[in-house]
């Protein structure tokens, strides 16, 4: 029996020996192909790496590692094929995308949008009735495309095209209003189409026109014969009588949807939906505070009026860079000075009894007298043998102090904010300090064992902790509102058995109007702690001289300054330009109506001329006559800039060969905003030299090295050479760069551009 349980066992050992092999076999087959996917997926073959990784979940399929790298790869493999099905369909291969979108769900069986893509696929095979441009378009986005033409072919209200803009004078005495209109009409090439409800007077009208747009020729007409008109069409003109009721079945509507993309807050976007209700006196108008984004609806005239407000309230922010310099200085002085008698403790010197062994009679006695020491007892009949013999004492030792600690720290912090006009920016510099803010108990305990007390901790900030509000008045200067507060931790107390912080403040709020870069110190803090101590013998510590023998005084002085400067730098200005300033006509109290400025005509093209035109070589005076056909050079003064870090200095922007000039709208300049700092911008001479008044507008972005400036000319336009420009730079690094013209729209006094060519100038910091 023995040897045949032997030989089971042994049969046993044998298949859990092979078994395992087996086991181990296939674990190193799995993960060689593990590896095999890995390669695969590494070149992007996704259909590859997945064979590989469901080969070697079949060797194990419990394990986690290959589930995890099967599942990954079927969903790649799956949304590979459904983008290239995708791609196919919409080029009108709809046989090879659906093929794509079958293997995408062979890939990966559970892969939604591939069997979305296959239902929306299958009923375009075999389609003939399909347009060629909507091939490979399922129903869905051919209805799309449908709907996106139709909302493009929606057409605004009709404009008025006449043939003749621009009448001669026109004279008709004692006529009526229909043949008046007719005959205004007619010179324009314009039909006239009358109410059928509008009776005409009975009497003659006289009409004495002088040369005009033909809009205003009708508006006059209009005005006198108590009528208005409208345009239904290009070239016919409705008239019908002006009053409430026809106004109301005859005005135009007209819907448009105005997005505000400048405001940052939902107040500052209501408060502009609510300026257009009000003043534009907009009967339907919708503000959507998702998209920020106001929806009209109602006359030409009055939507013309709201996109007017936005355009002129939806402006960008103006922004300021703000320079902090926090500097801190804590200075530490100890002395420490005197002399004292050592080893002598709080009770006083010690006194031990020692009996001699003549009067000892051996034991342990308590301590006699006062400071006495415990000593050998003595037998009473030996009280009266006690001499001075039987006491002893330790001689105490001197100790002379005599020490000074200086201890001084400063500390240097120049952060840089960036902030919007009206926002606030906070800047701490400092430590978080844990206090106890309460505690509880849970009422729980067991037999002879009191609850846990709990106790909540919150965390105070400690520190500098700046607060600034900007408010950008005009294009160099800013009113800073800054609430400071500086604190920090005194000392500590114990409350209840917690060590509490004490924590020392000092608050300021003030606000400040600086110009543009000018310094400002906020204030300077100061605290001086002086602290005595003394310490010795009473009474003999008390006494001049001797004093510093039986005794010491240590004296501690502390003292801490903070200064801060704050140095404001306007970054971006809101941008007003003239039209945004100027006021427009908007009708009476009963109708909004606007006029509009007729267009220009188109200007005749130059004359072919076989010799080229001169470029002016050198600066021409103010006012020499430069030919139509130059074109405009700008270029830097001086050609070349050497500077050294730290150093201010200033760019001419020249212009020659101007003919007839009116604006530069815009002068866009780039630097290297790590070499170089744009301070400031300006106009030059040549704009205002017949005395014309130039508005300058600027956009410095430093941060970027971008700068866009614009200059108009109140009126008319100038020729001939000189500066139009000046930039004011500092060198803020050290390196070589280029300060380049980007762009340059130069137009004369008709709006027409002027042709310029642009150039740059090398610029070395060393």
């Amino acid at each position: 029996m023995k040897r045949k349980h032997l030989r089971y066992l042994l049969m046993f050992l044998a298949a859990v020996l092979l078994s395992s092999a087996l086991l181990v076999a296939k674990n190193r087959k799995g993960d060689q192909l593990l590896k095999q996917g890995a390669a695969a997926q590494a070149q992007g073959d996704w259909d590859k790496a997945l064979d590989f990784y469901r080969q070697a979940l079949d060797t194990a399929p419990n394990d986690q590692a290959y589930v995890i790298a099967m599942r990954r790869a079927a969903f790649e493999a799956g949304q590979k094929h459904v983008e290239t099905g995708q791609k196919l369909r919409s080029d009108g291969k709809v046989a090879e995308a659906l093929q794509e979108f079958q293997k995408a769900i062979l890939a990966d069986p559970s892969s939604a949008i591939a069997i979305q893509e296959l239902k929306r696929t299958q009923p375009m095979l075999g389609q003939t009735s399909v347009r060629p441009e909507d091939a490979g378009l399922t129903a869905g986005e051919r209805a799309r495309r449908e709907e996106d033409k139709k909302i493009m072919s929606m057409q605004g209200p009709p404009v008025l095209q006449p043939a003749i803009r621009l009448l001669p004078v026109i004279k008709i005495n004692n006529q009526p209003p229909t043949l008046v209109y007719k005959s205004v009409a007619a010179l324009a090439g314009l039909r006239v189409v009358f109410d059928s409800q509008y009776i005409p007077p009975t009497r003659g009208f006289d009409v004495d026109l002088p040369p005009a747009p033909v809009e205003q020729d009708l508006d006059y007409l209009a005005i006198l014969t108590h009528t208005t008109w409208k345009a239904l069409s290009a070239n016919t003109v409705f008239v019908y009588e002006d009053n409430v009721t026809k106004r109301r079945d005859y005005d135009d509507l007209v819907t448009q949807v105005f997005y505000c993309t400048n405001v940052t807050s939902v107040q500052e976007f209501q408060e502009i939906a609510n300026a257009v209700r009000t003043l534009g006196e907009v009967r339907r108008a919708i503000a959507i505070n998702a998209s920020r984004a106001i929806l009209v609806r109602d006359t030409v005239d009055k939507v013309a009026l709201v996109a007017k407000l936005i355009h002129d309230l939806d402006k960008p922010k103006a922004e300021v860079v703000v320079d902090v310099f926090i500097m801190e200085s804590n200075n530490s002085r100890t002395r420490d000075l005197g002399a004292a008698i050592a080893n002598i403790g709080a009770s006083g010197l010690p006194i031990s009894f020692t009996p001699r062994s003549s009067i000892a009679s051996g034991g342990t006695a308590a301590a006699a007298g006062g400071t006495a020491t415990a000593g050998t007892s003595i037998g009473l009949n030996n009280l009266g043998h006690i001499a001075t013999a039987d006491f002893s004492t330790s001689v105490p030792g001197a100790l002379l102090t005599a020490m000074i600690n200086d201890n001084r720290t400063k500390v240097l912090n120049s952060p840089q904010v960036r902030v919007s006009d009206g926002m606030k920016v906070e800047l701490q510099i400092g430590d978080r300090i844990p206090y106890a803010s309460g505690s509880f108990q849970p009422g729980v305990g067991t037999v002879g064992v009191n609850p846990l007390v709990q106790t909540q901790f919150q965390f105070a900030d400690t520190g500098v902790t700046v607060t600034i509000q900007p408010q950008v008045h005009s294009l160099d200067e800013v009113t800073l509102h800054i609430d400071l507060n500086v604190s920090a931790v005194k000392q500590y107390v114990n409350l209840g058995g917690v060590s509490q912080p004490v924590i020392g403040q000092r608050k300021t709020s003030t606000d400040i109007r600086l110009h543009d870069g000018e310094v400002n110190m906020l204030g300077g803090l100061s605290q001086t702690q002086d602290s005595t101590s003394l310490t010795g013998i009473p009474g003999l510590g008390d006494i001049p001289l001797l004093k510093y023998l039986f005794g010491s005084t240590t004296k501690e002085t502390d003292k801490s300054d903070l200064l801060i400067f704050l140095v404001p730098h306007i970054v971006r200005t809101p941008d007003y330009t003239p039209e945004n300033l100027r006021g427009i006509f908007v009708g009476n109290e009963t109708y909004v109506r606007i006029n509009y400025a007729a267009a220009a005509e188109p200007a005749a093209p130059a004359p072919d001329t076989t010799a080229p035109a001169a470029t002016p070589t050198a600066a021409a005076p103010a006012g020499t006559p430069v030919p139509l056909g130059s074109q405009t050079r700008l270029s830097f003064q001086p050609g070349t800039v050497q500077v050294v870090p730290n150093a201010p200095f200033v760019l001419t922007v020249q212009a020659e060969g101007v003919a007839d000039a009116a604006s530069v709208s815009p002068l866009q300049i780039k630097f290297d905003p790590a070499l170089l700092r744009l301070n400031e911008v300006g106009a030059g001479d040549l704009l205002s030299r017949d005395g014309v008044r130039v508005t300058v507008a600027k956009d410095i972005r430093n941060d970027t090295g971008d700068a866009i400036l614009t200059l108009t000319r109140d009126s008319g336009g100038i020729s001939g050479s000189g500066p139009i420009a000046t930039l004011s730079f500092t060198a803020v690094g050290r390196g070589t760069g280029t300060v380049t013209i980007t762009g340059a729209s130069l137009k004369n006094s008709q709006s027409q551009p002027l042709p310029a060519t642009l150039s740059s100038v090398a610029v070395s910091v060393q």
